[in-house]
């Protein structure tokens, strides 16, 4: 799903996109400029692989997201929100697809290697 940034207006624009069994959903506002406050919800069901023992398991998403988009190169800082720079267009499935590799890319451990490490 793309969404033009031209189209953002200061009435919030609501979407919901989804991939691997995850839906991001939520809505993007007009802020300033080139700025667009992105607001949204991860939920679902995916499958993460265990640091530990390297099985696969299971685990349930329900994470809040925030973050600006830019239109364009950002020139500036904020300690607030997380920034995603965009050329002309929100691309919300590319957005999707790096906010799963970004929770696959973390520590993971199963509920077995869990209860070994507490132990």
């Amino acid at each position: 799903m793309n969404i033009p940034f031209r189209r953002i207006t200061k009435t919030p624009t609501a979407f919901e996109t989804s991939a691997e069994g995850v839906t991001l959903k939520g809505n993007v506002v007009f802020k300033e400029r080139n700025l667009a406050l992105l607001q949204a919800e991860l939920s679902g069901e995916i499958v993460l692989t265990c640091d530990i023992c390297a099985e696969d398991f299971a685990t349930m998403l329900n994470e809040k997201i925030e973050l600006l988009v830019s239109d364009g190169i950002y020139k500036g800082f904020d300690e607030t929100y997380d920034v995603v720079e965009i050329e002309d267009v929100l691309d919300l499935d590319a957005l999707i697809h790096s906010e799963i590799e970004l929770i696959r890319s973390d520590y993971h451990s199963c509920e077995n290697c869990k209860k070994l490490e507490r132990n």
